[in-house]
């Protein structure tokens, strides 16, 4: 049984000055995540991928699909049965600052999940407290400081603590390490590995940089316009990419010795607005291949291995 699974995921947002117009901002998403493993959610931004997350962990209310947790299905859940859901499943955000409280402390930051759940007396909660500080690399008397003290490196190391507080199964990583100095990105991306061996956790980790998610995943999925357009395991993505979105994307991964060889994939043009997708596969406008049934139907799932799809008209297995 897969941690978590999510089948044919949807969340749209009608348009303020418009609701006519719908965004469809994450349209019929499905993954799994074996537990103890990390899964990956990789693309440009503003493809859907932190919607996916904020979906998952109920931030959003799904417009259609399903979110299986442990086998039960979470979207509808609602007061104490949500409650719960969340203490399973906790978040990592992009920016460490602006997802701190600057008005309290790295203790009352850390704590405060535990005073809203309960877990323990305020004895019980302050050893917790130092105990997830001494897990991440904090010193404790940095515990009554305010998050303005810290870099940003340690400023993320808070938010992971925080996260941790309540002891969840999954955790998702939205762009933990985009926002640090390039020196920062290894010190968290090793303390990530580490704790998921040490606690047993589960990661979905979603990130624009396919080093980065190369180092840390098992398992990939790549991301276009709301949609999943091919998902394997790692090894397959990177060694045998199928679909020419995640072919540009592997070509413009920086190299200090990489040779240019004619056979590199280069985007051209933006991403079309998700208010008004275009029809048929919605990679098409950017796409060097696109012919007129790629213009005109959705493609469908090609089955490459026993691990690797894609979606995609053109695909020769």
């Amino acid at each position: 049984m897969y941690l978590l699974e999510t089948n044919e995921l949807k969340v749209h947002f009608p348009m303020k000055n418009d609701k006519k117009v719908v965004i469809k901002a994450v349209d019929g998403v499905s993954f799994q995540i074996p537990e103890g493993k990390t899964f990956g959610l990789v693309g440009e931004s503003g493809c859907g991928k932190s919607t996916t997350a904020r979906a998952i962990i109920r931030l959003y209310q799904p417009t259609g699909g399903d979110i299986l947790f442990d086998g039960k299905n979470t979207a509808n859940l609602k007061g104490k049965d949500l409650k719960e859901y969340r203490r399973n499943v906790q978040m990592v955000f992009q920016d460490p600052y602006a997802s701190l409280n600057p008005r309290m402390t790295v203790n009352q930051t850390i704590m405060d999940p535990m005073k809203i759940y309960k877990a323990g007396t305020n004895e019980e909660m302050q050893r917790r407290v130092y105990e997830l500080m001494e897990l991440v690399g904090l010193d404790q008397r940095f515990a009554k400081r305010f998050p303005h003290e810290f870099s940003g490196g340690q400023r993320q190391r808070i938010g992971i603590a925080r996260a941790l507080a309540l002891n969840p199964k999954l955790v998702i990583l939205d762009e933990p390490v985009s926002a640090l100095d390039v020196s920062v990105q290894s010190q968290i991306l090793n303390l990530l590995k580490n704790l998921q061996d040490e606690l047993k956790l589960t990661y979905l980790f979603i990130s624009h940089n396919l080093s980065v998610v190369d180092y840390m995943c098992e398992n990939i999925a790549v991301m276009y316009l709301g949609r999943i357009v091919e998902q394997a395991s790692r090894e397959e993505l990177f060694q045998n990419p199928k679909h020419p979105y995640t072919q540009a994307l592997l070509s413009a991964i920086p190299s200090i010795d990489h040779q240019l060889t004619g056979d590199e994939k280069f985007l051209t043009g933006d991403i079309p607005s998700p208010a008004n997708p275009p029809s048929g596969c919605t990679f098409h406008t950017r796409c060097p291949y696109a012919c007129e049934r790629c213009r005109k139907e959705v493609p469908g799932k090609t089955q490459i291995s026993e691990t690797h799809t894609a979606f995609c008209h053109m695909i020769q297995k």
